[in-house]
């Protein structure tokens, strides 16, 4: 318990530091970010990082009700409007991803399920949950979903904080001092009791993103979001996609890294490239279309978006419509996909996902 307790206080320092250097030099997301740093160079230097279970949903939840801030019932009316600009913006990214993780099987970089899966543009939580049951080793899908998240993360501050100047890592929270935050409190208490009962990776996720749309579009309550409930939940966000990269996963999939790596950053670029036709369709700002098409976590993003003055309802829109769809369909696409994979190349790459020293 107490090495556990130091393990801790050495990990929050080590976050305050990156994300007040980050916070400084006015990078989007510092509270996010800068944790996310510290826990990776924790994890990868072997050091276990205990988090209690109940924080991430909490995390969740409380991003769940900064998401829903931005969808108002105005910004869900112009989304039926203009239903075919948000699906073709979703299947581009999710047909781009897929091709790619296609590619990565076919070469023998990770065994052909595993690719598919890993492949998947979003959704980090429930692609991870969902392939056991499909076959996939969910240790190699893990890595792939995070290392992808990650990645994103990393390109989206850093392109956000190019591109546009900052409002504040907590600015969702600073506007309408003057409006209650109990029903906020209230929503989120409703997401961790109903949690438990509904078995799906982003539960808290989307129970609170509900909750939330329920109180403003139907309820009519306004509200706003605490800077102290904010703050950590950026942190345990952070914290919870580097303490992934442990010592032994990366070792396990060292000699994969540079092409999973390569492979991902493909996919920004492509992302990037599809945000430009977007941003003109859809009549918005280029850095407004470059993170609705992002393929990161949704939480992440939310977090980012919030922090930049851009057009967060399309953003995070655009964002949840292809979460959603890649619940719906990513095990079709992953399956199908898996049989047109020569037998012969299934056979050895599932060799060495089963060998640690070749992978």
């Amino acid at each position: 318990m107490i090495a556990q307790t130091r393990i801790i206080i050495g990990l929050a320092g080590l976050s305050a530091v990156f994300a007040t250097g980050l916070s400084l030099a006015g990078f989007p997301a510092a509270f996010l970010v800068g944790p996310m740093i510290a826990a990776i160079i924790v994890a990868a230097c072997g050091i276990t990082i205990p988090l209690d279970r109940r924080l991430p949903p909490l995390a969740q939840s409380v991003i769940g009700q900064l998401m829903a801030h931005s969808l108002t019932l105005k910004v869900l009316r112009e989304i039926v409007d203009q239903w075919a600009i948000f699906l073709g913006g979703v299947f581009s990214v999710i047909f781009l991803s897929f091709t790619l993780g296609y590619i990565l099987a076919r070469l023998r970089v990770m065994p052909g399920n595993v690719a598919l899966w890993g492949s998947s543009p979003g959704a980090a939580t429930a692609m991870t949950l969902l392939c056991e049951s499909y076959g996939a080793d969910q240790r190699l899908v893990a890595f792939m979903v995070y290392l992808r998240v990650l990645l994103v993360t990393l390109a989206s501050s850093v392109v956000s904080h190019l591109a546009a100047p900052v409002h504040g890592p907590l600015h969702a929270s600073q506007a309408a001092h003057d409006l209650p935050w109990w029903p906020c409190l209230a929503v989120i208490t409703v997401t961790m009791l109903l949690t438990p009962l509904v078995r799906f990776g982003a539960a808290p996720l989307l129970l609170s993103l509900a909750g939330g749309l329920v109180c403003q579009t139907i309820l009519g309550l306004h509200y706003t979001l605490p800077v102290w409930l904010l703050a950590p939940s950026y942190v345990v966000i952070g914290w919870m996609i580097g303490r992934r990269f442990t010592r032994s996963v990366l070792n396990h999939v060292w000699r994969a890294l540079p092409a999973v790596t390569l492979s991902t950053s493909i996919l920004i670029l492509g992302c990037a490239l599809l945000s430009w036709p977007l941003a003109h369709i859809a009549h918005v700002d280029l850095l407004s279309a470059y993170l609705a098409t992002s393929p990161g976590g949704a939480d992440s993003i939310a977090i980012i978006a919030a922090s930049t003055p851009i057009n967060v309802p399309f953003v995070m829109a655009m964002q949840i419509a292809r979460f959603l769809v890649l619940i719906a369909v990513a095990p079709a696409i992953a399956t199908f996909l898996t049989r047109f994979i020569p037998d012969q190349a299934r056979a050895a790459a599932s060799q060495v996902g089963r060998n640690p020293d070749n992978a």
